[in-house]
């Protein structure tokens, strides 16, 4: 029994151990990555585009809507949404190597001018100019055009972009279906085919969208910065760092989705003012 006792609290004492270790991760990424500006940025993002549904035909930008937008991209809660999604992946101690990358100089740098590219590429000016730079950029500079384009492929971008969006659609539709005004017509087989119907043009727009951001971001980079950047993509560590990255965002924006969609229901019938 004694035995038996010194290895459950051997145990317990590994497992405390492993999650304190996580948390101390998860600080630095926020850190390092800069989160709290980037679910700032989020907020400005979501609140625009819930304001922009406005049509005759569903609700307006009334001073209570953009209030629930706020409060549902209120930063606090995209944060806890992110923490959640990250811990679901394994092994996120083994993005140790890449993490380090973004806590250089170099690395911080990139975080700022992602932030930055993204914030321009919020109107339709900063898009028109961005498409421009990638035009001009194929016949000015094929190679490293073809550095953004194997920087993409290297991460990703794409692939997770149109899945994450995909599901974002779908909790949007399941939240609308909470309201037995719409449960009929929602049905899951009836959403799972209106979202997968999006696909094509989700697509479409991710691989545009992915090339005029990395245009206007990496622009800032000499070549050899920017293989760095792909350099330590490639690493397992970085291909890891990507997945729990990416796991953090899917599980705030659907979750930020359902209730988008739960508020959009409400606010069509009149059920909130």
């Amino acid at each position: 029994m004694r035995l038996l006792a010194a290895s459950f609290t051997a145990l317990m004492i590994s497992a405390s151990a492993v999650a304190a270790q996580s948390a101390s991760l998860v600080d630095r990424y926020f850190t390092a990555l800069d989160m709290e500006t980037v679910f700032k940025v989020l907020q400005d993002e979501g609140v625009a585009a819930g304001r922009d549904m406005s049509s005759p035909d569903s609700v307006s930008p009334s001073p209570a809507w953009t209030a629930r937008l706020e409060a549902i991209y209120d930063p606090e809660k995209a944060k806890l949404a992110f923490i959640d999604g990250m811990k679901a992946v394994k092994g996120i101690e083994e993005t140790e190597e890449a993490l380090a990358f973004f806590e250089t100089d170099l690395g911080a740098r990139i975080v700022q001018i992602e932030i930055e590219a993204r914030e321009a590429l919020n109107s339709e000016a900063g898009e028109a100019e961005a498409a421009a730079k990638v035009d001009a950029l194929r016949k000015d500079d094929p190679a490293l055009y073809l550095m953004y384009q194997h920087f993409i492929e290297v991460n990703g971008l794409v692939e997770s972009n149109v899945a994450g969006a995909l599901n974002s659609n779908l909790a949007f539709y399941r939240g609308m279906a909470t309201n037995e005004s719409y449960a009929e017509g929602l049905s899951e087989s009836f959403m799972l085919s209106a979202v997968w119907e999006q696909e094509p043009e989700i697509r479409e727009e991710m691989e545009e969208w992915t090339i005029n951001f990395s245009t206007v971001a990496y622009s800032a980079l000499t070549k050899a910065e920017l293989q760095s950047y792909i350099d330590i993509s490639e690493t397992e560590a970085g291909q890891r760092l990507n997945a729990v990255l990416f796991a953090g965002f899917d599980k705030m924006f659907e979750q930020q989705s359902y209730e988008l969609g739960r508020a959009t229901a409400q606010f069509m019938i009149g059920e909130d003012t």
